[in-house]
């Protein structure tokens, strides 16, 4: 069975996107939309804060109001409610949190410092391709083809 840290590997993923709490969410929304990602981990000086993500600004944010002057901070899962993994974790657990926990990106944590951010996404490629692999590999076996 595959690992976080074997994902993260596969996925050769070298940048990680960050925004500062008091920036707003403004702000935040042009740069999650320039970077065509649906969440960005929120930093508070050069500690990790917490997690904004789409859902966030469409569950949490009155869309009346002038979101010029509120701020990612406000709005935000702070680091203390974050579903975070470990690189060690097997890929089937990753999707179990995310399917109780009904989140979509879940921040790769060492030693309290995010080294990575798996979407969905990611997850369910990885495990349909797991699972190709081995379906290919039962078949050879079982026909006696290599």
């Amino acid at each position: 069975m595959y690992t976080v840290g074997d994902l993260l590997k596969y996925l050769n993923q070298t940048k990680l996107y960050f925004i500062n709490s008091e920036e707003s969410i403004i702000d935040a929304v042009i740069y999650m939309k320039e970077k065509q990602i649906g969440a960005v981990s929120v930093r508070s000086g050069e500690d990790l804060a917490g997690i904004l993500t789409e859902r966030d600004v469409l569950w949490k944010c009155d869309l009346h109001e002038d979101l010029s002057r509120v701020k990612v901070g406000a709005i935000m899962t702070p680091v203390s409610d974050m579903i975070t993994v470990n690189p060690n974790l097997d890929l089937e657990e990753c999707f179990n949190l995310m399917n109780v926990h009904r989140i979509r990106h879940l921040p790769v944590v060492v030693d309290g410092k995010q080294v990575g951010m798996l979407s969905i996404r990611d997850l369910v490629r990885a495990i349909v391709d797991q699972q190709i692999l081995v379906s290919s590999q039962l078949e050879s076996y079982i026909t006696g083809r290599t």
